[in-house]
């Protein structure tokens, strides 16, 4: 292939089908790759017991971990990415979820960034996806999201 592009985006998910869209107008050629292909549209995409319980679109895959044990990782290889069988709900991490954690097994480090750094993206994002509704859980700003009838 001689074709030279200006971005080539990883996986068609949340994250890359996101940054598809704000790129698009942009006139920049941009490529997204993606493992999976469409998912089929059937009955079962809405049994969430056939989806959740019984794993019905989970990849087959087995991964390794730094110990070389065998794991099922969960992940789905589909066009749009796991969005394709989320549960439609967007969440924002807390102002502390940033900060220096102390637990039981030692310290997480604080981010590099801060909340304050990504606030901007997530009023962007939630505006995109015309995020919406009542707080669940007021420390996380958690919102619903609303898909526009047709997309």
């Amino acid at each position: 292939m001689d074709k030279r592009f200006d971005v080539i985006i990883i996986g068609s998910g949340a994250g890359g089908g996101t940054l598809a869209r704000c790129l698009a107008p942009s006139g920049k050629s941009v490529l997204i790759l993606e493992r999976g292909d469409w998912l089929k549209r059937e009955a079962h995409n809405w049994d969430a017991a056939a989806v959740f319980e019984h794993n019905r679109y989970i990849s087959s895959d087995t991964w390794y971990d730094r110990n070389g044990r065998p794991f099922q990782p969960q992940v789905h290889y589909f066009v749009g990415g796991a969005t394709k069988l989320f549960g439609a709900a967007l969440y924002r991490l807390r102002e502390r979820d940033f900060a220096e954690l102390h637990h039981h097994d030692g310290i997480s480090p604080a981010w590099p960034i801060s909340y304050q750094d990504l606030e901007p993206y997530y009023a962007r994002a939630e505006d995109m996806y015309h995020v919406h509704g009542l707080r669940a859980d007021r420390a996380a700003l958690q919102w619903t999201l609303s898909v526009p009838a047709g997309l």
